[in-house]
């Protein structure tokens, strides 16, 4: 978009607090309930369900417990929405703009700018937080404000980019993405590292904005972080689906894959390969070589995509 664009949604969609409640494997009924959505009905037969694009998520042990305790075969829109164990990560949602359209180093696939999801830890990890990890500093030890991220006292696990078009009904999610949790984890094999050769050496003597004690930075990583760890993707692209089908009203959805992704948004690094291509099967997203139309009309894209060998995506569409 550009980047007036992107300003004038933000003003629309306003920064109050919005709370995002998530289990693993919840996105698996998020998907089917879409898929209600989309054929208008407010249920579908186990027999339907089987015979979809959504197959592969009926051996969900979320899913097939709600399969097992459906009545006449059918599953109710009404059960997806009431379906919530107790234990559940909270998050809060909150949205920037990223890439100003005048510099490659955005990574945006037109060279323009971004709408940015932000998925933000909850206050009571920000306490345990503060209370192990004893930050010193403004920018704590695992965020990096060159990166689309909240700099205030709402934390973020994890963002996701997206371009889109509301003339063609198309959104481009371009990135998935973490600095906490990496950086988490590095700080602690780094630290782990230098205590073999120094087993009484201080977090602070390796990574001079954490105060707390080893024991105390390990307990945070290490058992605080961990029900976080293994669902943050799945969590923020179940976000990202929410935001973008429920509030915009849009149904294409594309992604990049892996090869396309780093070659069009011109990327330096390499992002887990896991991001591009298991995450995206996962929600159901087909791979096509159709590129998104507001991609093929915009030049710049254009040129980019005619430079790249058998170009693809994915895309999910109702």
């Amino acid at each position: 978009m550009k980047h007036e664009e992107t300003k004038e949604l933000l003003s629309l969609i306003g920064d109050d607090r919005r709370v995002f409640r998530y289990f693993k494997d919840r996105y698996c009924l998020d998907l089917i309930d879409y898929e209600m959505q989309a054929r208008n009905v407010d249920s579908m037969k186990v027999s339907e369900l089987k015979s979809s694009r959504l197959n592969r998520i009926l051996q969900k042990p979320v899913v097939n417990q709600m399969l097992k305790g459906c009545g006449k075969g059918k599953l109710l829109a009404s059960d997806l929405m009431m379906y919530w164990p107790q234990e559940c990560l909270n998050f809060s949602l909150s949205f920037t703009d990223w890439g100003t359209g005048d510099k490659d180093g955005d990574q945006t696939s037109r060279n323009q700018s971004n709408l940015v999801l932000q998925l933000n830890f909850d206050q009571q990890h920000t306490q345990v937080y503060q209370r192990l990890v004893k930050p010193d500093g403004e920018c704590g030890p695992f965020e990096y404000w060159a990166h689309p991220v909240r700099q205030d006292a709402r934390k973020t696990m994890a963002w996701v980019r997206m371009d889109m078009c509301f003339d063609s009904g198309e959104v481009l999610i371009e990135e998935i993405q973490t600095d906490w949790l990496r950086k988490a984890n590095r700080a602690l094999q780094r630290v782990a590292h230098c205590r073999k050769t120094t087993p009484l050496l201080k977090p602070r003597q390796v990574i001079g904005d954490i105060h707390g004690e080893y024991h105390q930075l390990q307990q945070y990583v290490e058992h605080y972080l961990k029900p976080y760890q293994s669902i943050w993707a799945e969590a923020a692209m179940a976000a990202a689906l929410k935001f973008i089908i429920e509030e915009l009203g849009m149904r294409t959805i594309y992604y990049h894959s892996f090869d396309t992704g780093q070659k069009i948004k011109r990327v330096a690094g390499a992002p887990p390969r896991s991001l591009y291509t298991q995450l995206p099967k996962r929600f159901a997203f087909e791979p096509t070589e159709a590129a998104p139309r507001f991609l093929q009309q915009d030049k710049w894209a254009r040129r980019c995509i005619k430079a790249i060998e058998a170009p693809s995506w994915y895309c999910l569409s109702y």
